[in-house]
């Protein structure tokens, strides 16, 4: 009888320890931050509820900053650690209905300013002019001592709907409107500076983006300078600070993902 308690007893820490470890053994193996974001992106889109990952193969903050590039909403990122060694993220965007409206917005504006026969520079061009034109650098809260960045002007919905944003703002706004139009972008974010815009990559060469730059304070109305469009990183580096290297293995990583 006592053999057959033991035997039991057995069997039933067997059946613990392997839902335990069933989780993580179901978990996506990832190679880096990039591919965890292209999960979390993915996930995102169709709704879910987020990805569990194993904890050792991601950095959340890393994975966040990959997310951010690529993911045009703005969004917090939960991070909840479980027993059997796996992390789950997931993605809560903040103001959902009102960032899918700002989304259908920037696909009819991206309509209007994209016609056919244009390069991909000239799609580009249009739309980086028609933000200029649509939005105006939010003087009042970039003057703020603690701006909440979960509000409008950091994101897409203040630029499109509110038309008025900080730097993060355009260039979500300026992501949601080349996906619109077929174009892969990223928003890239310095921590030194305090400030964000966009990269592309066209024929293998990485240019930049600053729609904020280019839109004069006090705003001129329909006037654009084009002064940080499509500049190198030589180029732009002349007034800028980044992590460069970062930004490259994105690119590198969307591009794997396409091909």
């Amino acid at each position: 009888m006592r053999r057959f308690a033991g035997i039991l007893m057995a069997l039933l820490l067997a059946g613990s320890a392997a839902l335990l470890w069933l989780p993580r053994m179901a978990a996506p193996h990832v190679q880096s931050a990039y591919e965890a974001a292209a999960l979390l992106e993915q996930d995102a889109q169709d709704g879910g509820e987020g990805v569990r990952f194993r904890s050792e193969e991601i950095d959340p903050n890393e994975v966040y900053r990959a997310l951010e590039a690529r993911y045009p909403y703005a969004f917090a990122l939960r991070a909840t650690t479980r027993p059997d060694d796996t992390t789950e993220l997931c993605v809560e965007v903040s103001r959902g209905a009102r960032q899918a409206q700002a989304r259908e917005y920037a696909a009819m504006l991206a309509a209007e300013a994209v016609t056919d026969g244009m390069t991909d520079a000239e799609k580009l061009r249009a739309l980086h002019d028609a933000l200029v034109r649509l939005c105006e650098y939010d003087v009042d809260t970039a003057a703020q001592q603690a701006p909440d960045g979960a509000t409008a002007p950091f994101a897409a919905d203040g630029a499109l709907l509110d038309h008025k944003a900080v730097c993060a703002g355009y260039g979500r706004a300026f992501g949601m409107l080349c996906e619109a139009a077929g174009l892969e972008t990223v928003y890239v974010a310095s921590e030194e500076m305090n400030h964000g815009w966009n990269a592309v990559r066209l024929d293998g060469q990485t240019y930049y983006i600053d729609c904020t730059f280019d839109d004069p304070v006090p705003d001129r109305g329909e006037y654009v300078s084009d002064q940080y469009f499509m500049l190198t990183a030589e180029e732009l580096s002349e007034t800028h600070v980044w992590d460069e290297a970062f930004y490259e293995r994105l690119l590198d990583s969307m591009e794997k993902e396409n091909s």
